[in-house]
């Protein structure tokens, strides 16, 4: 999917890459950071201990996405999100960086990592949002973290 990137988008991805890293995937997507996005509404009904032992949570509404033009790149070490700030936002890869996935109609969907939270407790997504190929991207990352974790000299 590198391809899919401008010539201006790809120079910038390999000034950002460090010595040893290896792309894995990249491409568009639209992104929260920079934007602002609609916030998911944070169950109010779940408890700490309802979380920790992984009870269901209440639906919650799907984040929405203002249009934002933005790129990822997956490597084997992390994951770069690509605004209009100067530095790319990044997330290392590790075991639970995927918080929840969804899934479109139309083959795109988000694949959240994490979530900021305001005052009034509405939590707004932050990670590879409006993705297309969706499911794709999320069976690369979780096969980019498994390798990573297995490359960990604390996996035995």
């Amino acid at each position: 999917m590198l391809s899919r990137l401008s010539p201006r988008e790809q120079q910038r991805l390999t000034a950002t890459l460090r010595e040893g890293e290896r792309l894995i995937l990249a491409a568009p997507c639209r992104s929260a950071l920079g934007a602002a996005p609609a916030a998911v509404a944070t169950p109010q009904s779940r408890s700490l201990w309802q979380r920790l032992f992984g009870k269901k949570a209440p639906a919650h509404v799907a984040p929405t996405v203002e249009q934002a033009d933005a790129f990822f790149a997956i490597t084997n070490k992390r994951v770069l999100l690509f605004t209009a700030a100067p530095e790319p936002h990044e997330w290392f890869l590790m075991l639970g960086l995927i918080q929840d996935f969804s899934l479109q109609p139309d083959g795109s969907g988000h694949v959240i990592f994490d979530y900021a939270v305001d005052e009034q407790g509405n939590r707004t997504p932050k990670g590879l949002l409006s993705v297309d190929h969706a499911q794709q991207v999320h069976d690369t990352l979780a096969s980019a973290i498994d390798e990573a974790y297995n490359a960990s000299p604390w996996s035995v």
